[in-house]
């Protein structure tokens, strides 16, 4: 972050972001006869906004290059911007910066229910989630989750499935288990460890990911086993939707697939629904379904 810009992402953060507009649009249309008090929840809100540099080409080959700034509105200026409102808006940031920016962000919103809750996202998240009768109170909303890297630990996740009413968007980091699940075990540290236990909150993922080849003996007799993780990037993020599946019982639908500017998988955004009911599903399926449906099939990935 400069003076207040928070440079990050890239074409596919934009894909991101431009499937939570879509369903906080759809979301609050759908919802607002329906006697609900909605609730926007972003996890890791940054600073509201997202600057990019990019490159600009000569005009027909006339002059030099250049580079521009470019600002758009990141996930918490998007639920703000959302029409109908949000009854709630509650934006969690740790960094002073990002505070900072975020209340800024939301003064420009006047008579908007904002607000800006500095601290861990977990604990808060958590603290939101146990603190409503959702059903009673009649309140519904939709939480985003896109932490920096593998902050999300389970019990948050266990805690908004338990709400049975909020929807999740979890941007799930397929490039933080890489660096956390090697292929070789060896290089498969205790940190590392914890890290996956802490998100998956059991730690099943190791018997099921790695495999041990037949003991073999070496040239003094003793026994070799070869551990290897046998899982591919398709079979872990299959594994991660049946693992969200355990806690959501309303829905987890396939995710969309983004990438590294090197063609290397980055993330998954998976949608999660909580609240059972059938006309609650279906409703959230065929608005999210339509959102993901539509990016995985117009994906064109880099080459």
């Amino acid at each position: 972050m400069n003076d207040g810009k928070h440079f990050f992402g890239s074409p596919e953060t934009e894909r991101k972001l431009n499937c939570l507009r879509q369903y906080l649009a759809a979301y609050s249309v759908a919802l607002q006869n329906k006697n609900f008090a909605r609730m926007y929840i972003d996890a890791f809100a940054g600073t509201g906004s997202r600057t990019e540099t990019k490159a600009v080409l000569p005009f027909m080959g006339e002059g030099e290059a250049s580079l521009i700034e470019v600002t758009t509105p990141g996930s918490a200026r998007i639920a703000l911007g959302v029409k109908p409102e949000f009854h709630s808006v509650v934006l969690i940031e740790k960094d002073p910066l990002h505070v900072a920016a975020l209340r800024s962000a939301v003064s420009e919103y006047p008579g908007s229910r904002a607000h800006v809750r500095e601290g861990d996202a977990n604990e808060i998240v958590q603290k939101i989630c146990q603190r409503y009768d959702w059903h009673k109170e009649r309140m519904r909303g939709v939480v985003f989750l896109d932490p920096y890297g593998m902050e999300v630990r389970w019990d948050t996740v266990e805690a908004i499935a338990g709400t049975e009413a909020l929807d999740c968007w979890y941007f799930f980091p397929l490039s933080g288990l890489y660096r956390n699940a090697p292929k070789d075990p060896t290089k498969l540290d205790q940190s590392k460890i914890d890290a996956l236990n802490r998100v998956f909150g059991t730690a099943s993922w190791r018997d099921e990911w790695y495999e041990k080849s037949d003991a073999q003996t070496d040239m003094f007799g003793g026994l070799i086993e070869d551990e290897r993780r046998t899982f591919d990037v398709n079979r872990i993020e299959d594994w991660v939707g049946k693992r969200l599946s355990t806690v959501f019982k309303g829905a987890v639908l396939k995710p969309l697939r983004l990438h590294h500017a090197n063609g290397a998988p980055m993330a998954s955004l998976f949608f999660a629904v909580s609240n059972p009911h059938k006309a609650a599903v279906r409703l959230a399926k065929e608005i999210a379904g339509h959102i993901l449906n539509a990016g995985i099939s117009s994906q064109v990935r880099p080459r």
